[in-house]
Parts: C-alpha cells; structure tokens; sequence
C-alpha cells in the first residue's frame, strides 16, 4: 500500500512538470514545421523539466509492473524535473505566438513610418538617396515592427531594407521583415514593398484586391515640406 502511495504521488509530480511544459512543446514542435515563426522561444529549464520528470515516471510505472519498489533513481528524477519546472516557469508566461495577420499588420505600420520619412525628404529635397545606407538609416529611426519574427534556430530575423532594380524584381530568398524598395532613377518616386509571413513562409503583402501592397512617394512640388516624425 505504501508503495502504491508513493507512486501516486511522485506521478503527480511527473503530470505537473509535463503539462506545465505542453505549450513550450507545442510551440517548438510548431516552430520547426516551418521556416519562420512569431513568438517567444520555448522556456528551455522548462522543458527540461518536463523531460527529467516523464523519464522518472516511466521508470517508476515499469517498476510497478514488474512488481517492484520504486528505484531511487525514479524518485530524484521525478523531483529534479519538478523543480526545473518550476523555476523554468517563474516569471515567465508561456510562449503564445502572435497571430501571422497582427504580425503583418505591424509590418505595415513600421513600413509606413518609413514612407512618411521619406515623402518629407522628398518634399524636402526635391529627391529620396538612391544608395541603400540612407535608407537603412531611415528604417532604424522607425524603430521596430513591435512583434520579432524567428527562424528555426528561434534567433530573432531582423527588419531590412532591400533595393531592388525594378518595382516586379523579387530578391531571392524571400526573408519576412524585408522591405524591398525601389527608387526611379531620377530619385523622385519610390516605391515599398514588405515581406511578411504567410503559413511560416515569406511572402509580399497584398492588398484586398490580390494585388501587391506598395507604399509609394511622389515629389510634388506644390505641397509644403513635411514635418518631421519622431521615432516611436
């Protein structure tokens, strides 16, 4: 009876330690089905925990049925799981990605920060720089996107500016949180592209219409000079 009590317990622990862990699993497992993803990594201590814990009581149930006490060795893995489990999860929440449509919402935001500062500096100007640092330049004083995209390693894809030689030209691969831009040779338009998440894969925004979403600025010489932006 003592060593049915005893199992019961230590399993109880085990259950804590690997549900506590489901959605840190559930988000890895996600994650390396594709190639990018939103989101939090998963809490490594804490899965960690939850491996220690399953292993210890798997060990404990093939002793009860084999008929014998409980190996000491079940037990400390049971309770070692236990506490990397609970201090994987102290402070922390579990890892609930954002949604891919918020994600390219977001993109578009930064993406329009962008625009707004480079209208003002061709109302400013008369023409936006057709080298790509100026533009770099640009895209860090628009801060970030506020969601971080990841790949499968979960280190985090930074945003980029990208120049391209046409408005149709794509440069391959696509990486989500690129802003492909194009400037007319004479520096007076421009046009914006960004690259956003579609079931884990890169791909150019569109609008309502199917068509590509493209933020564009045009020199016009009868409007007065922008104000500057910020950053956020």
């Amino acid at each position: 009876m003592l060593r049915w009590l005893h199992a019961l317990v230590f399993f109880g622990f085990a259950a804590g330690a690997v549900a506590a862990a489901h959605p840190d699993w559930r988000h890895l497992f996600s994650a390396l089905r594709v190639p990018y993803h939103l989101g939090t990594p998963p809490r490594p201590v804490l899965l960690l925990g939850s491996v220690l814990a399953g292993a210890g009581g798997a060990r404990l149930a093939w002793a009860l049925v084999r008929g014998r006490s409980a190996p000491l060795m079940a037990s400390w893995l049971i309770l070692g799981g236990g506490v990397s489990a609970v201090l994987g999860a102290a402070g922390s929440s579990p890892p609930e990605p954002p949604s891919e449509p918020a994600f390219n919402i977001a993109l578009i935001q930064w993406g329009q920060r962008v625009q707004r500062a480079m209208v003002g500096e061709l109302q400013t100007r008369g023409e936006v720089p057709t080298a790509e640092a100026p533009w770099h330049a640009a895209l860090e004083h628009a801060g970030t996107a506020r969601i971080p995209v990841r790949n499968q390693g979960f280190r985090q894809v930074p945003l980029q500016a990208l120049r391209t030689a046409s408005p149709e030209a794509r440069p391959e691969p696509l990486v989500p949180g690129s802003m492909l831009v194009y400037v007319s040779p004479d520096g007076a338009a421009f046009e914006l592209r960004l690259v956003g998440l579609e079931r884990g894969q890169p791909a150019v925004l569109r609008d309502d219409t199917g068509a590509a979403l493209v933020l564009r600025g045009l020199y016009n010489p009868d409007l007065p000079a922008a104000p500057v932006e910020p950053p956020p």
